[in-house]
């Protein structure tokens, strides 16, 4: 099995894995993600500055250290979705998908024909020519996963009609902008929200594709599981690194004193 085949292996079996959701673009986060046994890390595209080169970087790293990389893509149109998956992604994540029609121009720009548009290229994943590239379309259609965020009213609404489109992997809802979309901007644990995201889950069910979530405290995992969640984005890097630095500040203050 592949770095990159690592997540969807463990989904298709059913069983749970946690990734480390990432805005830094540091290749050795990606190493030491793996270090710490993440099964998953996913590269943030929509809010960061993160450039080709850099990204080229981190699949790389993934690859080396044996997890899989999902990419959030700028939005389900976007070019980007070629050249992430052309570079390495084990899949792509789209935002802000709120109509089937949105979903569908993200599985068409992911998936070669005849399901999709994707463009055919003798790359890293055909390791440059070396393999059987007649039968890599096929099969990089059955490896890539497809994943919309729900993140709104109206895309809750789509919900089962977005998971139900041929080519769709699975669904993530996306608790802060829904919190927002419903005017209770970061109340991400608010009850309203907290069923939104059951409503995702068991769309999900339905359709036979695979839930992802964001828990905001530990005690969410044993619900989210029992509702068929078995993607888990347990971690950020920011975050992470931003508590870890306070504790340090405050650990060393204490012990010096009053200044």
């Amino acid at each position: 099995m592949t770095a990159r085949l690592r997540l969807k292996s463990r989904l298709d079996a059913g069983q749970a894995a946690g990734g480390l959701f990432m805005s830094i673009p540091a290749p050795e986060i990606v190493e030491i993600a793996a270090a710490a046994q993440f099964d998953y890390v996913l590269i943030d595209l929509e809010h960061t500055l993160i450039d080709g080169a850099a990204l080229e970087h981190m699949l790389a790293a993934a690859d080396r250290a044996g997890v899989s990389a999902l990419v959030r893509v700028p939005d389900a149109s976007s070019e980007r979705i070629l050249q992430c998956l052309d570079a390495g992604a084990a899949g792509i994540v789209m935002p802000r998908v709120s109509t089937p029609a949105q979903a569908d121009e993200g599985v068409r720009r992911a998936r070669h024909a005849p399901r999709g548009c994707r463009g055919l290229n003798a790359g890293r994943l055909g390791r440059y020519g070396a393999c059987d590239l007649a039968s890599m379309p096929a099969r990089l259609n059955g490896e890539t996963l497809v994943i919309a965020m729900i993140e709104d009213p109206a895309g809750l609404e789509a919900a089962s009609g977005i998971a139900g489109l041929d080519g769709i992997d699975g669904l993530l809802f996306g608790a802060a902008d829904y919190s927002q979309a419903i005017g209770l901007p970061w109340q991400t644990s608010a009850p309203a929200v907290t069923a939104a995201g059951s409503v995702v889950a068991r769309a999900c069910r339905a359709a036979g594709i695979h839930a992802f979530a964001i828990p905001r405290a530990d005690a969410d995992v044993p619900r989210l599981l029992a509702e068929g969640v078995r993607g888990f984005i347990a971690a950020n890097d920011r975050g992470l690194l931003r508590r870890a630095l306070s504790d340090a500040d405050r650990a060393w203050r204490a012990s010096a004193g009053p200044a």
